[in-house]
Parts: C-alpha cells; sequence; structure tokens
C-alpha cells in the first residue's frame, strides 16, 4: 500500500504521516480556537453574570444606604424636633414655677395680711367688749364704793364721834359699824343686821341670800378690837348662833388665836382678821349657796345631810376655803398670765398657718408638675386671671 497521496485538486504529492501531521495540527488548531472560544464565551458569560451580579449587589447596597441615610436623616429631625419640644416645655415649665413661686409668695402674703386683719379685727372688737364690760364693772364698783365711802364715812364720823369718849365698848361699836358698813357694801342683796341692844347675840347677823333673793343660811358675826385673844367669845358665839339659827360663826378680831396668822376654823368657830374676813366671807357665801341648792335637792334625806354637816365643818372644807380665799388674791395674776400665754399661742399659731400653706402649695405644684392637667384645679392655688 502507498504511503503518499495526491491532492485532487492541485495534484501535489504528500506523504501520509505529512498529512496526518497536518490534519492533526489542524485539528490542534481549531480544538484551540474552540477551546479558546468557549472559554472567551464563559469568561465573558462570567463576567457579565459576576457585573450583573455587583451592579445589583451595588444597587441594593447604594439603595440600602439610601434607606439608611433616610432613617438617620428621619430620627434626626425627630431627635431635633423632640429637643425643640422638649426646650420648649422646659422654658414653659420653669416661667410655670417661676410664677408658682410669685403666686406663693402672693398668697403668702395675702394670707398673712387676711390673718393680721382678723386679727385685729377680733382684737378689735374683744377690746372693745372688754372695754365696755370694764366700763359697765367699774360704774358699778364705783356706786358701790361711792355707797361704800357714804356709809363709811358716816361709819368714821359715828366713830370719831363715839372715839371722843374713849371707852373700849364705843371702839368696839365703832370697829362693829365699820365692819357692818363693809358688808352692806359688797353684798348688797344680802339683809345685814344689828342685834339690838340689850338682847343677847352675835354682833351682826347677815342673812345670806341666792341670785333669786331666796335665804339660804345666816352668818353670826363677833367683831373684837383688843390686845388679847379670848377662848371665851368662841363658847359665847355657840350660844348665840344658835339663838338665830345661823349656819355659820365668824369673829373678826384684832387679835387671832394661836396658830392662825390671818383666818381659820378654831374650835368649830371661823376666826379672821379684818384684813381678811371679805375674802373669807366670798369663800363661805358660795359654799353656803351650793350646800343650799343640795339640801333642796336632798330633803328628807337625814343621812346625807347629816354627812354633808359634818364635811362643812371637817378639815377637808377648811383646806378647800383657804385655797379659794387664796385664790381670790391672785386672780388678777392668773389673767395677766393667761393673756401673755394666748398671745405666744396666737404667735405660734400664725407660724405654724403659714408653714401648712407654703407646704400645701409646693406639694400641689410638685403634682402638677407630674400629672399635668388631669390634676384636680385648686382655685386658691390656681393662678388668677387678673380679674376681681
Amino acid at each position: 500500500m502507498s504511503n503518499t497521496i495526491t491532492c485532487p485538486n492541485c495534484g501535489h504529492t504528500f506523504s501520509l504521516s505529512d498529512v496526518q501531521k497536518h490534519e492533526l495540527q489542524h485539528m490542534r488548531e481549531e480544538l484551540q480556537a474552540t477551546i479558546k472560544l468557549e472559554m472567551q464565551k464563559d469568561f465573558d458569560e462570567r463576567a457579565k453574570s459576576y457585573a450583573t451580579k455587583l451592579k445589583i449587589e451595588s444597587e441594593d447596597q447604594v439603595k440600602k444606604q439610601t434607606i439608611e441615610l433616610e432613617s438617620y436623616k428621619k430620627r434626626d429631625e425627630e431627635a431635633r424636633a423632640k429637643e425643640i419640644v422638649f426646650l420648649k416645655e422646659k422654658q414653659i415649665m420653669e416661667m410655670k414655677a417661676k410664677d408658682m413661686e410669685l403666686e406663693k409668695e402672693r398668697a403668702i402674703i395675702e394670707a398673712r395680711k387676711t390673718m393680721e386683719e382678723d386679727f385685729s379685727k377680733q382684737a378689735t372688737v374683744k377690746l372693745a367688749l372688754e372695754m365696755e364690760k370694764a366700763a359697765r364693772e367699774n360704774d358699778k364698783k364705783f356706786a358701790e364704793k361711792e355707797q361704800q365711802l357714804e356709809q363709811l364715812r358716816r361709819s368714821l364720823e359715828d366713830a370719831n364721834r363715839k372715839a371722843t369718849q374713849g371707852s373700849m365698848q364705843i371702839q368696839g361699836e365703832i370697829q362693829e359699824d365699820a365692819l357692818k358698813a363693809m358688808l352692806q357694801a359688797e353684798f348688797i342683796f344680802d339683809v345685814i343686821s344689828d342685834v339690838e341692844k340689850g338682847i343677847k347675840g352675835a354682833d351682826i347677823i347677815q342673812e345670806v341670800r341666792n341670785e333669786y333673793g331666796q335665804s339660804v343660811g345666816i352668818i353670826a358675826w363677833e367683831s373684837k378690837n383688843t390686845k388679847a385673844w379670848s377662848d371665851s367669845w368662841v363658847d359665847k358665839l355657840k350660844e348665840d348662833r344658835l339663838r338665830v339659827n345661823a349656819g355659820v360663826s365668824i369673829i373678826a378680831s384684832s387679835v387671832l388665836p394661836e396658830g392662825i396668822t390671818q383666818f381659820g376654823l378654831y374650835r368649830d368657830i371661823w376666826v379672821t382678821s379684818y384684813e381678811s374676813a371679805l375674802p373669807l366671807t366670798f369663800a363661805l357665801r358660795t359654799h353656803m349657796i351650793e350646800l343650799s341648792k343640795t339640801r333642796n335637792s336632798l330633803k328628807g334625806k337625814d343621812e346625807k345631810m347629816e354627812a354633808l354637816y359634818h364635811y362643812l365643818i371637817s378639815s377637808e372644807f377648811k383646806a378647800k376655803i383657804e385655797n379659794i380665799v387664796e385664790a381670790f388674791t391672785t386672780m388678777r395674776d392668773s389673767l395677766d398670765q393667761e393673756k401673755r400665754a394666748m398671745e405666744r399661742i396666737w404667735s405660734a399659731r400664725e407660724k405654724q398657718l403659714e408653714r401648712v400653706i407654703s407646704n400645701t402649695s409646693r406639694l400641689y405644684g410638685d403634682m402638677q408638675g407630674l400629672i399635668g392637667a388631669q390634676l384636680p384645679k385648686v382655685d386658691y392655688l390656681e393662678l388668677g386671671s387678673g380679674e376681681e
């Protein structure tokens, strides 16, 4: 078999190995071109796909960034708007706080002014009433004192006339007249009478009457003006009080028994100096009137009446009488102390009231700042409209 081959077109003769080489070379070139073309096509497709992917991703990234930027801008605008609102509200709250402080001061000043006016009015009214009462009492006392002075003047005139006689009996009568005049001047509703000359009995009989003019008992008086005390006076007055049915017996003397300085109960008889006679009489009259009321409510109850009688002559009753007389002499000082104490109390209460108003206003302001318009309004603590 021939290893050569002739080309039908050009008639060129070449060996079979050259043909194979040439075909192989051609096939290699075609294959390389095909591979290159496919690789280029694949590369182009991949590049195009990658470029498309990058473009899409870039567009998505741009959109995302745009959205985030818009969100940031929106949030920044909202934050700025909130900050502006907050600053405005803060400014308004500060202005309201200043207005509230100013209103608090005005309310405190107004409350203090009103309180001062009320206190001034009350004090004026009270002072006027007290002055009117004092004027009436002074008029009454002046009239009583005038009557007493007139009686004392007459008594002194009689005493001066009788004193010239120089006898102890006349001096005793002078002292007795003075005592009688004093009792008549102080106890205008009581019946004060002398025991007639030549008749045994006490020097003065005082019939005590209550506010209704009813007789509630009798006080038998014995007046003594000597240099020495005598127990025989006590025995005599005990007998004399039985004659007039006196419930209380008193010896008024310039000299007192041993152990008694101003007044006291001595052998069931009251003894007193002339200085303490009036306070003692006030206290005894008061108890006689109260005892009469009790006696009227206990009529027919002898045992209770006996118990009351024993109480009346007891040391306990004596102590109470002494306390009443002492209280009578110190009553004016106690009244002055009470006035000073009430002034201190009024001053302390005024400060407490101011503190309550101030604390209430602050508490209301704090609650209004927390709750706002939902808090019920208190007209007294709110700002006024400026119109009456």
